[in-house]
């Protein structure tokens, strides 16, 4: 592991030997540990962990997919992790076909499609709402529910049909009570939606919560809270901006500066971390630039709060994992020291005497709750880190 002089820390992953080249990737779900899916172009989809190198999945889909390439006109993989890291889907980016498997049993559990009009200009919409209930897309404007468990669905209803607007990529609000979708209505123009879960959920159309327009779609988003969410968009001039979005405000977008379009976005506090051939921290009240680290990222894993990337653009070479610890508050000398040596233990041992001394600190929330989950973790831990970062 090695620190940076300007906050980010990173540390080599290990990268595991995929049996063909690399079309898609996603986190391994939301639990605190370096567990990532990876789609290869013949259809096969391992399952690996990039701190400790133990490979918990391998399945071939039924169905092959292409090399990978984030660029938005590009084919590939798109993939998604239920929360729990159950269940994965994979889906052809801009194709038809998709799939679920289930992790334990190691094989292939669902299929879908969608309807062929105009794949090729929208990636495929897909997204777990909760641990069992995936929202895919079955036609360019029509959304349906696979419960992953059951195999019941939910599929559109008539009313739904009517919704005019080519869905793209989702990305799902913190609770799970909200998507948004960066996708397009004719002539085209792009239009970055957000809706409420439950009205899907029900088959029914969804009303939009309001949008933003632009020329260019499938593009990077990430909600920051239930109300608002981080895109990147275009604007008349066709240039680059980072936006922030109130979804429920009349005045909107809340906050908007220039950028250079980013491979994805994530965040950690009071930071947004813009991926791409650099890694980009801005805050989030202000979206000024914070920090910069010269090493590609493509990929955020929001459960262990830190980005993959690669050596070289198709996955070769060596790997890394990167992240940028974030004190929640000013915190006492004793405690920082205490999380320093529970950084350096890497054990739930040591995390629970962190704990002890949080809420001796008078410190309760979050990070508590986090440090004495019982829920799978790596032998890093975001919240420790932070803490010692203090």
């Amino acid at each position: 592991m090695s620190r940076s002089g300007d906050g980010f820390v990173v540390r080599t992953a290990v990268a595991p030997v995929l049996p063909g080249p690399l079309a898609g990737l996603c986190p391994g779900g939301l639990d605190d540990r370096a567990r990532w899916f990876f789609a290869t172009s013949e259809g096969v989809v391992v399952g690996a962990d990039l701190e400790s190198g133990e490979r918990f999945c391998e399945v071939a889909l039924p169905f092959p997919l292409y090399p990978a390439d984030r660029q938005p006109v590009s084919l590939g993989a798109q993939l998604c992790a239920s929360p729990d890291g159950a269940f994965v889907a994979v889906a052809e980016r801009r194709g038809l076909k998709g799939a679920v498997v289930d992790v334990a049993v190691g094989r292939v559990v669902h299929t879908f499609e969608r309807e062929a009009y105009h794949p090729e200009h929208c990636t495929y919409p897909l997204a777990f709402v909760d641990t069992r209930r995936l929202i895919h897309g079955v036609a360019w404007n029509l959304l349906a529910v696979l419960d992953v468990v059951t195999g019941a669905r939910t599929l559109p209803s008539a009313e739904a049909a009517r919704f005019d607007y080519f869905f793209g990529a989702l990305a799902v609000s913190p609770t799970g009570a909200r998507l948004s979708s960066s996708g397009w209505v004719w002539q085209p123009t792009a239009v970055t939606l957000a809706f409420d879960v439950e009205r899907v959920l029900r088959g029914e159309a969804p009303v939009t919560l309001g949008g933003l327009d632009g020329d260019a779609w499938d593009l990077p988003m990430c909600w920051l809270d239930d109300e608002r969410v981080a895109l990147f968009a275009t604007d008349a001039n066709h240039q680059g901006q980072l936006v922030i979005d109130d979804v429920s405000a009349a005045n909107r977008p809340l906050r908007v500066k220039p950028c250079d379009v980013p491979l994805e976005l994530g965040r950690h506090r009071d930071e947004l971390l813009l991926l791409g051939d650099v890694t980009e921290a801005r805050s989030v009240d202000t979206l000024e630039p914070a920090a910069r680290l010269a090493l590609p990222t493509v990929a955020w894993h929001p459960g262990a709060r830190e980005a993959l990337g690669f050596e070289r653009p198709d996955g070769s070479g060596a790997w890394h994992l990167v992240s940028r610890p974030r004190p929640p508050g000013p915190l006492p000398a004793s405690l920082v020291e205490q999380a320093r040596r529970a950084r350096a233990a890497g054990t739930r041992e040591a995390r629970l005497v962190l704990a002890d001394a949080l809420e001796s600190a008078g410190l309760p929330g979050p990070e508590l709750e986090h440090l004495r989950a019982e829920r799978p973790h790596g032998a890093r831990c975001h919240v420790v880190d932070d803490l010692a970062a203090g």
